[in-house]
């Protein structure tokens, strides 16, 4: 495994560590929609350990499937962002670090924040399923929770504050911008407010229920109005100057960021539900406009999957940067959460919006249809994490040398195409 790497290090290593944890919350999944949970919004160690004592083989299988895939990503996720940490605690330290907060890849430390919001998520489903007893003292713990996602949100404010003043200045490079980079900043934007947003869905606490959902609004807010800047900042880039190969990945970003943003809005419908059933002791039935948001956003992403998908094949992306070390970087990490993505919200689009609905009947021919597509999906991305972890982190350090000379070159470039840009 890779160590001390000083200069040499990126910040797009926390993405390793993001699709991991990505991916224990898909496991999650499993207990979300297939097992009963009528007593609580979400399932617990109690309501799992319930429908064990009166399943069959079939229904232990998955929950036996979900809990070594839930244990094995979050150990592996905290592992590598443990890794990530120490790292980029040396890095802050160097004249790299200083290069990289005036450049366009400024946006790179975005990842942080990013990670750091996965992990509490991670953290918050794991406890639910693994500690007995956790949702007995919910309401106690849910107002901490939000105050650590608002803190992560408020942490990212601040690394995109500099790079903005940076952009306000005149130091923003188009001719360098030519991917969807600049996306990474909404991505983890989103991630707070999706955070923030299951106090909102779960609280029976007013106070702590509206705070967390105003918070949640907020953080997707700004995730909206950077994509609606940057991402045909990103294409105007793409169609002026040619997609960056590698930079290809990051076509993919938009599949993630939707994701956490319907999934935001499907928790904050639950807790405008609660507003409103406390005060007309009446809860409105959202489950159509559940499967038109959903039906809209995996539209979007599916668009998004193919043009990426389309590119990084014409322009040989997987072959130079995913299957072999000709060319390493951590970018690649960027495919993933893609994956990930795509299956979490292949689960809530099948249960909450086709099955809750009456138009797919649970266990049905067609239900496994889909969920085949969507498990097809997950093991291509964990073959991808596999694959991904083995050329970027575990290799020797000689192949990291060559590989972070190339990213620091490339950050330098930038970064003097900026200073030429800014004289001229």
């Amino acid at each position: 495994m890779l160590r001390n790497l000083g200069e040499k290090y990126s910040p797009l290593y926390f993405l390793g560590s993001l699709g991991l944890g990505g991916m224990a919350t898909f496991f999650f999944m499993i207990f979300m929609f297939i097992t009963p949970h009528p007593e609580t919004p979400i399932p617990v160690f109690e309501s799992i350990v319930d429908t064990w004592a009166v399943s069959g083989a079939g229904m232990k299988a998955l929950i036996v499937i979900a809990y070594i895939g839930q244990a094995l990503f979050v150990i592996a996720h905290i592992s590598l962002l443990v890794w990530n940490l120490r790292e980029f605690s040396a890095f802050k330290q160097t004249e790299a670090y200083n290069k990289l907060r005036n450049s366009n890849a400024a946006v790179t430390l975005m990842a942080v924040p990013l990670t750091l919001a996965m992990a509490v998520n991670g953290m918050f489903v794991t406890g639910a399923t693994m500690v007995p007893g956790l949702w007995g003292v919910i309401e106690y713990l849910l107002p901490p929770a939000v105050v650590v996602f608002a803190a992560i949100g408020l942490y990212a404010m601040s690394i995109y504050g500099h790079f903005l003043r940076n952009v306000l200045n005149g130091k923003f490079s188009f001719e360098a911008n030519n991917g969807l980079n600049q996306l990474l900043a909404a991505f983890s934007f989103a991630m707070s407010g999706v955070g923030m947003a299951a106090g909102a869905a779960m609280s029976k606490n007013m106070a702590t229920a509206a705070l967390a959902f105003a918070g949640s609004m907020f953080f997707a807010t700004i995730s909206v109005m950077i994509i609606a800047v940057m991402l045909p900042l990103g294409f105007k880039s793409i169609m002026r100057y040619g997609l960056n190969p590698a930079n290809s990945a990051t076509l993919w970003l938009p599949v993630p960021i939707i994701t956490l943003l319907a999934v935001t809005f499907i928790r904050n419908s639950h807790g405008a539900g609660f507003f409103e059933a406390t005060r007309t002791g009446v809860s409105s039935d959202l489950s159509i406009m559940t499967a038109v948001v959903f039906t809209i956003a995996l539209s979007l992403q599916v668009i998004f999957f193919l043009i990426g998908h389309t590119l990084m094949k014409d322009n040989g992306f997987y072959n130079d940067y995913v299957m072999t070390k000709k060319h390493q970087s951590p970018v690649a990490f960027t495919m993933v959460c893609p994956g990930v993505a795509l299956g979490v919200l292949g689960f809530f689009g099948l249960h909450a919006g086709l099955v809750a609905n009456g138009i797919v009947a649970m266990f049905s021919t067609v239900y496994f249809v889909l969920m085949a597509i969507i498990w097809t999906i997950q093991i291509a991305t964990i073959a991808l994490i596999v694959i991904l972890l083995k050329n970027q982190i575990f290799r020797g350090n000689d192949d990291a040398v060559e590989q972070a000379e190339v990213s620091v070159e490339t950050v330098l470039v930038n970064t003097e195409r900026e200073k030429v840009e800014a004289t001229a």
